[in-house]
This record gives structure tokens, sequence and C-alpha cells, in this order.
């Protein structure tokens, strides 16, 4: 991609433009440095939308893993970032998509409300779907309870709970 320019401003500038499209952002501190994700962001809010590449280290300690199919290479996990073990090269992140909500709502100043829309509304938006999104009467009843710090609580789909947090890590209780 072009960087931006004052002349040519590129993929950069086509964000905030009347007939911009909708965008994914990964909000890892990996992929894009936090300030680039919170200019991103702040230039079209209902256009954004974050997502994840989180590969199946995701959950496991840090450490040293062998290579498979994929990558044949032994990977080193340290943290979200996973690279090919002896160098720089990034593999891919292993970050939830409500880190990345936390993340966006820590590095922009947004809500934590507007964070959520970006994997939310803005998801329903991009694909024409008007029967989830946001809640309201006649849409799909499948949403995410999230405690004051941006944490899952419960999941609900289809109007029945999925899923039930027993309680929080002491590292997640001390966020924000």
């Amino acid at each position: 991609m072009n960087p931006l320019n004052h002349r040519v401003p590129g993929l950069a500038g086509l964000i905030v433009s009347p007939e911009a499209p909708f965008f994914s952002l990964i909000p890892d501190g990996i992929h894009l440095h936090p300030a680039t994700l919170t200019m991103a962001y702040r230039a079209n809010p209902h256009k954004c939308i974050l997502i994840t590449d989180s590969i199946e280290m995701a959950g496991m300690p840090d450490g040293i893993y062998p290579g498979h199919a994929q990558i044949p290479h032994t990977q080193n996990k340290k943290g979200n970032k996973v690279t090919i073990n002896g160098t720089d090269t990034l593999i891919g992140s292993c970050i939830s998509i409500d880190e990345c909500v936390r993340n966006l709502w820590k590095w922009s100043g947004c809500t934590l409300p507007e964070a959520i829309r970006c994997v939310t509304e803005n998801i329903a938006d991009l694909m024409d779907l008007t029967d989830r999104g946001i809640l309201e009467p006649g849409r799909r009843a499948d949403f995410v309870i999230l405690n004051e710090k941006g944490h899952v609580m419960e999941t609900w789909l289809h109007g029945e709970m999925a899923y039930k947090r027993q309680r929080l890590s002491v590292r997640e209780d001390s966020e924000r």
C-alpha cells in the first residue's frame, strides 16, 4: 500500500471520502501502531470493522511451538505475537476479538459502545443484514454481555445463553 501523501492520498485517503468503503483493522499493537489505528478509526468510525487474524496458538502459554503444513518453521509465541523462531518474521497474532474491542476503546479514546459497534452494527451494515447487528424488537437475539472493563461475561445466541464466565483472572480484573 502506498503511504499517505499530500498529493496522492492512496488507500489511507479513501476512508475519509464520501464514498468510503468499509475497512478492517487488527487492533493488536502488532499489525498497526495504536496511533495509526486511532487515525483510521476516527476518520470514519461507521465504516470501521475490527478483525483478528488469531492463529491456533491463541490461549496457549508463551513458548516455542513446532511448525505444521501451513508454516513449516518452529514458531515463537510471546504474548499475542507469533514469529518464526529466531527471526522477526511475523506469522500472526493471538488476539481475541474482545481484546480488539478493549484496545480500540483504550487507544482511540472512543467509548466502549462505539468500539463495540465495530464488531456488531458495522458488520451487519456491510453485509446488509437487517435481522441482527443491534438490539431491537424483531432482530435476532445474538449478543454478548460485557462487564464495565469490556470483558465477556455471557454470550447469547438466538435468545439462549450459550456461555457464562465464572470469574475473571487477576490480570483481567486489574485492566483499565
